[in-house]
């Protein structure tokens, strides 16, 4: 059976630098599991010019390339980068359909696929095989809910779907819309009408995360790194040619990055409201992943880490080995 590696868990933990130096050793390839990650023109936001991943060293040797849809790291190719502009709609469903098409071509190939993200429900939907519906847009109805406020939106979910309400992002309209409407358009709660099918391929799942104190300070520290790499200059060039009421802007960082160039905030009060946001952001990623029992968890802080991920990644791909012999 074919394998898929995955490498997951909150942001700021070093999961591509992980999955790159894996990727070289066991000649794989990446598939990014970012909902955010997809959008052109939304690099150091969203964490693709992350300063762990991409050195300024790499950049000024010409190590980094972007290309339509993906970006190759030294020679390792990122797949799902840059696929839709800000203004598109992107789908779960596309996004799934996309991934298993990626998955597929580098197993062709005779190379191992690697997962790679902090969004759960884009994971458990490659992972778990989820059929998603098949609901067209309802642009009138989805109009009419962008109006009313999230606090209300969260009770009508809570009394429809409340075993969606449980697992959803809180903060996410867009999803809380999407849930909605289906409801509305089938009469059926959207949880009731994710299915799942059995994947073809045999799964390992690496988390990676550490103290939760210790994440807030790495991930401040990456937002500080942000405004030094030009994330303010970023945004404006964002704004030029998109609204920032898009869904895409909701992109953690891009409204507070926005009201500041507006002067509606100053720049250490943008900052904060974006280390803010992001505490809450990792602390319902850290809900999320840890539901799932299969995961095999590291703590990025310990020595030799990589070693001892990389060992494990070896003994699965070796034991699959021996069962075919």
């Amino acid at each position: 059976m074919h394998k898929l590696l995955v490498i997951c868990g909150p942001t700021g933990t070093g999961k591509t630098d992980i999955a790159l130096t894996l990727a070289k050793k066991f000649d794989g390839e990446i598939v990014s599991a970012d909902s955010r990650q997809v959008y052109i023109g939304m690099d150091i936001g969203t964490g693709k010019e992350s300063q762990g991943t991409v050195s300024s060293e790499q950049k000024a040797g010409g190590k980094i390339q972007k290309e339509s849809g993906k970006w190759v790291f030294d020679q390792i190719p990122v797949y799902l980068y840059d696929i839709v502009k800000p203004d598109e709609r992107f789908s779960l469903a596309e996004y799934q359909q996309l991934a298993l098409e990626k998955i597929k071509d580098i197993h062709s190939r005779n190379k191992l696929p690697i997962l790679v993200g902090g969004t759960g429900l884009y994971i458990q939907a490659v992972t778990e095989g989820l059929k998603i519906p098949k609901v067209a847009p309802d642009q009138r109805l989805r109009e009419e809910l962008e109006h009313q406020k999230l606090e209300d939106l969260l009770l009508e979910l809570e009394k429809v779907d409340p075993n969606y309400f449980e697992k959803v992002d809180k903060n996410n309209k867009r999803r809380i819309i999407r849930a909605l409407e289906v409801y509305r358009q089938t009469g059926e709660s959207f949880s009731s009408l994710q299915k799942r099918y059995k994947v073809p391929f045999e799964i390992l799942k690496i988390g990676l995360t550490c103290e939760r104190e210790n994440l807030y300070d790495r991930n401040d520290i990456r937002v500080e790194k942000w405004f030094e790499t030009g994330f303010v200059e970023e945004v404006k060039n964002l704004l030029k040619d998109y609204s920032i009421d898009l869904p895409a802007m909701t992109s953690l960082g891009y409204r507070q990055v926005a009201a500041y160039i507006k002067g509606n905030l100053g720049l250490n009060e943008a900052k904060q409201r974006i280390k803010f946001d992001l505490h809450g952001y990792i602390r319902r990623q850290l809900t999320w992943f840890k539901r799932d029992q299969s995961i095999y968890w590291y703590d990025i802080l310990v020595e030799n880490l990589e070693n001892e991920v990389a060992e494990l990644v070896s003994q699965w791909l070796k034991a699959s080995e021996s069962d075919r012999i």
